[in-house]
């Protein structure tokens, strides 16, 4: 048995960006095929995505993948986007679009438009240069705003929550103590008792800082949503500029038209946050050291589900440990967090803590569990959820370098594994997994090693 293998990589893996960008691009198909509801053929995709990320975590060192490298890798991201484009094409972009917007042909236009920037930024110098990254963001944008504008009051729960714990925020009342309307009805989305004669029983469900984060979007432009279509854009400019070149371009544009994107923006779901978090992670972790436990600490502070990211965290922490780094880590997380405890610990609890136990399990999820249960079946026990995230954890820290690289790869594992095989997993959880495999591909370096 060769025992160098079972050492941890000295330096990042071409295979591990190759195999992450299968896995992306299968996870933006599985959400395609039902919009992030189970499906035979979601799970399909579903399964080919856990494979290829299981495979580019711990696979050894392959010479010639190695060798093929950049090149390797750029023309698998290059076919998947060319791919994505045609399905954004021949589907409608949202499921709340105005009735007069059914054939959207400024959508189309401006699609046309990002495919031959994507297209562009696929040659070894782009005809655009410096400013071709600028181009192709300002047609992601417009294409962002006239979605918002033509899906103006998606019929969704987190819709409410988020724009009217904002409006709480704004006039000064505690946004955790807010009720809000079931505008479901008798729906089984909420577990026993969390919703009384169509009043539900809980307020604002998520950290504060991602009501922070939305805050700008509806002061500044009437709609929570910008926010998060600056979070995506910008997201893709640090998984753009983490190592700047054609490997960057080309998965910060898998990530921008990745099939179900604009779906994910119109729905106002808050996991874009936690994908800048994810991302600005990395990139300052390669460009601007000195930021990175502010950054991280804030990324902790987005929303409950970032507890995996801790322990992943090792691969960035500087050796030996430094109290003052881990101290800023916590310090800025408090910071953004407390002060909406004490405004009132009980609500807060409740909705932040408690709420998450009592969330019921969904048989529409895009998971193994309610795939398991389909006709009349007894679904796989939950704690399949945290056993998956606890081994992706596990395998990234023995099979990943310590490098920014290994860190995202690991974070990538682990939460696709605790989606995959969780009671609640749609499309908003996938599109930050999918973003977190583009991460680790734009953030590559096979040629610096790893800290020591």
């Amino acid at each position: 048995m060769n025992r160098e293998w079972l050492k941890p990589p000295q330096a990042d893996r071409w295979a591990t960006a190759l195999f992450c960008a299968i896995a992306a691009f299968a996870v933006g198909q599985a959400v395609q095929v039902a919009n992030g509801n189970v499906h035979p053929e979601s799970i399909k995709w579903l399964t080919i995505a856990c494979l290829a990320t299981f495979v580019g975590v711990v696979l050894p060192t392959l010479g010639i993948i190695e060798w093929a490298g950049e090149q390797l890798v750029v023309l698998v991201l290059g076919l998947g986007v060319a791919y994505q484009f045609n399905q954004l094409l021949s589907a409608p972009p949202g499921i709340y679009l105005r009735a007069n917007l059914v054939v959207p042909s400024d959508f189309h236009v401006g699609l046309g438009i990002a495919a031959l920037l994507v297209g562009a930024g696929l040659a070894k110098k782009p005809w655009l240069g410096r400013f071709h990254l600028w181009a192709l963001l300002a047609a992601f944008l417009f294409l962002g705003h006239w979605l918002l504008k033509a899906s103006p009051a998606p019929f969704i729960d987190v819709f409410v929550f988020q724009r009217d714990g904002v409006h709480a925020l704004l006039a000064g009342n505690n946004p955790y103590a807010l009720r809000y309307p079931d505008i479901y009805g008798n729906s089984p989305f909420y577990g026993e008792g969390l919703s009384v004669n169509g009043v539900l029983q809980f307020g604002y469900p998520y950290f504060p800082l991602s009501l922070l984060l939305a805050l700008p979007g509806q002061v500044l432009l009437g709609d929570y949503r910008y926010a998060q279509l600056a979070a995506m854009a910008l997201s893709a400019v640090f998984i753009a500029k983490a190592r700047p070149g054609r490997v960057g371009i080309a998965a910060a544009s898998l990530l921008l038209f990745t099939p179900r994107v604009f779906f994910v923006l119109e729905q106002g779901w808050t996991d874009p946050f936690v994908l800048l978090g994810l991302s600005a992670v990395v990139f300052v972790a390669i460009r601007w050291k000195p930021a990175l436990p502010w950054v991280l600490g804030l990324t902790l502070a987005v929303k409950q589900y970032t507890v995996f990211m801790v322990p992943a965290a090792w691969q960035l922490l500087p050796r030996p440990v430094d109290a003052r780094f881990l101290a800023k880590v916590v310090g800025i997380a408090a910071v953004v967090t407390l002060p909406f405890f004490f405004w009132g610990p009980k609500d807060f609890w409740h909705d932040v803590v408690a709420l998450q136990v009592l969330q019921p399990f969904r048989t529409d999820a895009l998971s193994y569990l309610a795939w398991s249960g389909q006709g009349g079946g007894t679904p796989w026990p939950t704690s399949l959820a945290f056993v998956a995230a606890v081994t992706g954890v596990v395998l990234g820290l023995w099979r990943q370098a310590r490098t920014p690289a290994g860190f995202a790869a690991t974070c990538a594992l682990s939460y696709l594994g605790f989606f995959a095989f969780n009671k609640q997993a749609f499309c908003n959880y996938y599109y930050f997994t999918l973003g977190a495999l583009l991460v680790v591909v734009g953030s590559v370096a096979p040629d610096e090693p790893a800290e020591p």
